[in-house]
């Protein structure tokens, strides 16, 4: 079970959850049980499309000096049961679904079908330049937080309010995923999957992500000045800033050098502060909604 587990790959989809909690916090549609069903429910959803990447990419990543040690890829999982396991993943999602908002069952479906035309032939939207990190941003960013929110009439009528909230989660995990490209080059130029980076190099590439993640990071004051968000809320901005640096300094370094290992630290590194960075946010959301702030 512990293989199934890592083939889940759980760690590298917390950013994933952040969006979908951070719907939930904003917009505070659902009780908070149904709430936790229609997480768990993601949560099979999210380790399904993570195991069938790994299906369809074994090949690429037994090249890949990172991710050949993943189940599938070395083969501790055969690819019928991984099959298998990401079609009772993908069975236990909906029924949850179903049971507990039959109202979001349409996004989870979208979701599904989203991810599975990136990986899976004949559409492998993966191996399209542009379009793979155009897909992590609306799948990554934008659905989880729609997903969090709940798809409710009242969702529904504040359209702008979900864009917005949404752009600068899908700015990061589109930089984020040209940053993932990075430091899968090697493995995807020699396999033939043309991601941005493969057709674009890899220089590129780091300066398209890190034009992504100021954009993301300065949209607060960008909606302030456009009368969007109270300026009260950007001491936040204050206090998330020092946790950043320690990105940035790794950014710079992908910079100067984008190779797999200084990939390897920045992600590391966004991890580790990271998480302290969205457990304040949501803290922060959770407040305000609470207090009307």
């Amino acid at each position: 079970m512990l293989q199934y587990f890592e083939a889940a790959r759980v760690g590298s989809w917390l950013g994933w959850v952040f969006n979908f909690g951070f719907g939930s916090v904003l917009f505070g549609v659902l009780p908070f049980e149904r709430t936790v069903v229609i997480l768990f429910a993601f949560s099979l959803a999210t380790a399904s499309v993570f195991v069938v990447n790994q299906y369809f990419d074994r090949e690429a990543d037994r090249e890949n000096e990172v991710k050949s040690n993943l189940p599938v890829a070395s083969e501790r999982i055969t690819p019928r049961r991984t099959l298998i396991f990401s079609f009772l993943l993908v069975i236990s999602c909906l029924i949850l679904v179903f049971i507990a908002n039959v109202q979001v069952l349409p996004v989870f479906i979208v979701y599904l079908g989203l991810w599975t035309a990136y990986s899976t032939p004949p559409f492998r939207l993966k191996s399209v330049p542009v379009a793979d990190f155009v897909i992590s941003g609306i799948g990554a960013g934008f659905l989880p937080f729609l997903m969090g929110g709940g798809l409710t009439d009242k969702l529904i009528s504040n359209i702008p309010s979900i864009v917005l909230g949404a752009m600068p989660l899908m700015l990061i995990h589109s930089g984020g995923h040209i940053i993932q490209a990075i430091g899968d080059y090697e493995a995807d130029r020699k396999t033939g999957v043309h991601t941005f980076v493969v057709k674009y190099g890899k220089k590129k590439g780091v300066i398209v992500a890190g034009f992504m993640f100021l954009t993301a990071g300065f949209s607060p004051f960008v909606y302030s000045v456009l009368g969007l968000l109270p300026y009260r809320h950007l001491f936040l901005f204050f206090i998330l800033f020092p946790l950043s640096i320690p990105i940035i300094m790794r950014y710079a370094d992908v910079l100067k050098n984008p190779s797999t290992k200084n990939v390897i630290y920045i992600q590391k590194t966004t991890k580790k502060y990271g998480i302290i960075g969205v457990t304040v946010i949501l803290a922060y959301a959770l407040f305000a909604k609470i207090a009307s702030f």
